[in-house]
């Protein structure tokens, strides 16, 4: 029955069968058989049709505002009696763009995977601004991102600090250790995709000192944090990555150069659908992310 409600309390939520089975994995069928098992358990209408989609019936209101405090006691039981564990299982499904998804949240999903071992996860990777649509479009549960996306539906939470600090080719010949800004626009630059949060610290960054991407010689566009590193090591130019990307570049043929006042940090954000609670397993791993500081990057 717990189930049931659980289900009713989210489709409520969502305005929407379609939603809520996406979110589940299961077929939208599935979801309308199981609200109609749960009102013939109550032997009342909870939904009738309006318009396109749907409206609680006056008894639907009345059992979802029930449903909503027997939940909310149920899980605080749970957690009182040191219970919540066998409550977490199921899947996570989380967005997070390239540096984020690739370099950090593995390590702390694993460590928090040895906690509730039922749990499993999907990872999404792409763009900070295509995480972010896929939050409003309730195709993950929440995102880690390299951009602030806080509007009416929308909510960030910052999670730690990036810095991003230009490399070159470690047989780049003639680089100097110490450029300046402006020698740089002379050398060939390889880019991030519009999109990106790199892209868009890179670009506030330029704007700040009154320069634009079009000031510079821009050889390549691309879509991930691996092919900016290959292309680097070719040779194709240098560009500004993550230090949480290049822990030891000297052995991936990167080296770090120091540009002369010029300093670009942005920040990891947790991202979220504004006034829309997780699941009970989302918000767990949620929390356990707050929790979490990186080792190794040391604030300016």
């Amino acid at each position: 029955m717990l189930d049931l409600m659980r289900l009713f309390g989210q489709v409520v939520e969502e305005q929407s069968f379609t939603v809520v089975a996406r979110r589940l994995g299961i077929s939208q069928p599935a979801v309308s058989n199981q609200m109609r098992a749960l009102e013939e358990k109550l032997g009342v209408k909870l939904l009738y049709r309006k318009g396109k989609g749907f409206a609680l019936t006056s008894e639907g209101e009345v059992v979802y505002r029930h449903a909503k405090h027997i939940l909310e006691e149920w899980s605080e039981l749970m957690r009182e009696i040191g219970g919540s564990e066998r409550l977490m299982n199921g899947k996570v499904h989380i967005g997070a763009s390239h540096i984020p998804g690739e370099y950090l949240l593995p390590i702390y999903l694993a460590s928090f995977r040895k906690m509730y071992p039922e749990i499993m996860f999907k990872l999404s990777i792409g763009d900070s601004l295509e995480m972010a649509e896929k939050v409003l479009a309730h195709e993950v549960d929440f995102a880690v991102v390299g951009a602030v996306f806080d509007t009416e539906k929308l909510a960030s939470q910052f999670w730690l600090k990036d810095e991003l600090e230009c490399v070159v080719s470690c047989d780049h010949p003639g680089w100097n250790q110490n450029i300046d800004l402006n020698t740089l626009k002379e050398y060939p630059v390889i880019i991030r995709e519009t999109g990106s949060g790199h892209r868009r610290a890179f670009e506030e960054a330029l704007a700040e000192r009154g320069l634009d991407l079009q000031d510079f010689n821009i050889a390549l566009e691309v879509g991930s944090t691996e092919a900016v590193k290959n292309a680097v090591r070719a040779g194709l130019g240098y560009s500004f990555l993550s230090k949480h990307a290049l822990e030891f570049c000297e052995k991936q043929g990167l080296v770090w150069t120091n540009v002369k006042d010029l300093y670009i940090e942005r920040g990891f954000y947790l991202l979220t659908r504004r006034n829309k609670p997780l699941t009970l397993i989302a918000d767990e791993c949620y929390r356990f992310l707050v929790t979490q500081k990186p080792h190794g990057i040391i604030p300016k």
